[in-house]
């Protein structure tokens, strides 16, 4: 409770004119001259009047005088207020309080305008309170009737206003404002006041939201996959236009079924217990196909996961057709087993590792040269699990040249120890496996036995040996008769006999 402090002088003026009063019939009762007016003349009488009069004057000019300070105080607490009112709505923050008035026959008139118009809209404030027509000239074109409409039912019945409107700010920059004011009537003016408030955020986000409704409506209607939407026992509250089409329902049919009714009978208990789980989880999925009208099936995949549908909660289905995905699987597949077989037929090793060496795959003739029963064996192994350290050393040594290189390394031959001890030749290539940018992310290397051609080709050289030292042996011994025969003739030719033997310097070279 708030006490307030009496002032000293309020009770002055009664207590002056009753005052006044009693001495003033005192001093006629005195001199006795109740009703006559001729002790007004006497000196006392006057006297008394005077000071009465004088008293009564005094309390009036002290009652005016607390008026007046009563006054001053309720006007300085009057303009204290309207300046928080007005530092408040400076302020505010995308807030711009006004005053708008107008006089009939006049224009538009802004008496007051607080700074958040010059924060939100970034045009003078001073111009605009000079000239309101600036602010209405900003006004979007399409809402200009809306602020008119809403000003004039504010003249005609003093209607409040409320509504949002778009305007341009002083870069071009299309803004929101939500528009509040209440109207009433002065002396020959309506007077509107309110308020503000830039809500170009808020719009963007409400905007950007339809947007994405929108999209996603598009993207519900115009998607190839089965997109279904239920309630939390299955009953099918949407579908799309696909599951019209390619399980041959019609729209008030499929509202009147549930999603069990979706699939083979043998298929049920299935998605009976993905739904009832769905009570429960977040997720889930099932691989059953679903049945059309016709009795035929559509294999599908699909996902399932809890939502809201219209504020209530529900079930979404998205089904995606891999009847197309499952040809090409086993296309693949058939692909990849032809291409294995072919693999494993040819009498050469072939295997892939990644960049660290690490063995990715490889054929049945590369496990059984290295002494190995299962491919189990050999993918994620390293050449250090598979051969001594030494020759381990000298497989990662080419094959990091391979990839630092991306260059192919061709006809590089080695020498390797089979498991049973013995010595065989390998004749060794490999090119390096490149990701999509050319880069070498791996090495596809394969094998040669030149084991045998090595040995042929020893076994010719030895004999190629052999025969050049025969025939350096033989020739020597021809040299040698030559020799022999060039000395009989010698001998004969000294007894003077005819030449036994036919010798040329040609035979002898």
């Amino acid at each position: 409770m708030v006490i307030r402090k009496r002032s000293k002088y309020k009770n002055l003026l009664p207590a002056a004119f009753i005052l006044g009063v009693v001495i003033t019939v005192e001093a006629a009762t005195f001199s006795g001259y109740i009703g006559d007016f001729t002790h007004l003349q006497s000196d006392n009488v006057i006297i008394t009047l005077l000071s009465s009069t004088l008293l009564l004057l005094m309390g009036v000019f002290m009652r005016m005088r607390s008026m007046r300070v009563l006054l001053e105080k309720k006007g300085a607490a009057l303009e204290k207020s309207s300046q928080h009112i007005r530092l408040m709505g400076d302020n505010l923050p995308n807030v711009t309080i006004f005053q708008l008035s107008y006089v009939s026959g006049e224009s538009f008139r802004f008496n007051y305008l607080s700074k958040g118009y010059e924060r939100t809209l970034g045009f003078n404030r001073d111009a605009t309170l000079a000239n309101a027509s600036l602010a209405f000239d900003h006004v979007y074109e399409e809402d200009q009737p809306l602020l008119h409409e809403a000003f004039h039912n504010g003249l005609v019945n003093l209607s409040a206003v409320n509504l949002e409107l778009r305007v341009l700010d002083h870069t071009g920059e299309l803004k929101w404002l939500q528009i509040s004011a209440v109207a009433h009537a002065g002396e020959n003016e309506i007077i509107w006041d309110g308020f503000m408030q830039d809500i170009s955020t808020s719009k963007h986000i409400e905007q950007a939201l339809m947007e994405e409704n929108r999209n996603f409506q598009n993207l519900f209607e115009t998607i190839d996959d089965f997109l279904m939407v239920c309630d939390m026992d299955g009953c099918l509250v949407h579908t799309n236009p696909s599951v019209h089409k390619r399980l041959e329902y019609t729209e008030n049919e499929l509202e009147k079924m549930s999603i069990f009714e979706l699939y083979a009978e043998n298929a049920r208990p299935e998605i009976y217990q993905v739904i009832a789980r769905m009570q429960s989880e977040r997720i889930g999925g099932c691989g059953q196909p679903l049945l059309k009208k016709s009795g035929g099936t559509i294999p599908v995949e699909m996902n399932i996961f809890q939502g809201s549908w219209k504020n209530r909660p529900a079930i979404f289905g998205v089904a995606r057709d891999i009847g197309s995905r499952q040809r090409t699987e086993n296309a693949l597949r058939e692909s990849q087993q032809m291409l294995q077989l072919i693999m494993d037929t040819i009498p050469m090793s072939v295997f892939w590792k990644d960049q660290d060496s690490v063995y990715l795959g490889c054929n049945k003739t590369f496990i059984f040269e290295c002494g190995l029963d299962h491919i189990d064996e050999v993918i994620g192994k390293t050449p250090y699990d598979l051969f001594e350290p030494d020759m381990a050393i000298e497989v990662i040594e080419r094959d990091q040249r391979v990839l630092e290189s991306n260059r192919p390394l061709l006809g590089a031959v080695m020498s390797i120890q089979r498991p049973d001890g013995t010595i065989c030749w390998r004749e060794i290539s490999k090119i390096p496996l490149r990701d999509d940018l050319g880069e070498a992310v791996g090495v596809l290397g394969v094998w040669r036995d030149v084991t045998e051609q090595n040995q042929a080709e020893e076994r010719l050289k030895r004999t190629l040996e052999d025969m050049e030292r025969f025939n350096q042996l033989m020739r020597g011994r021809e040299r040698r008769t030559l020799e022999l025969k060039a000395e009989v003739n010698g001998l004969l030719k000294q007894l003077e006999q005819p030449q036994k033997y036919r010798t040329t310097t040609e035979e002898i070279a």
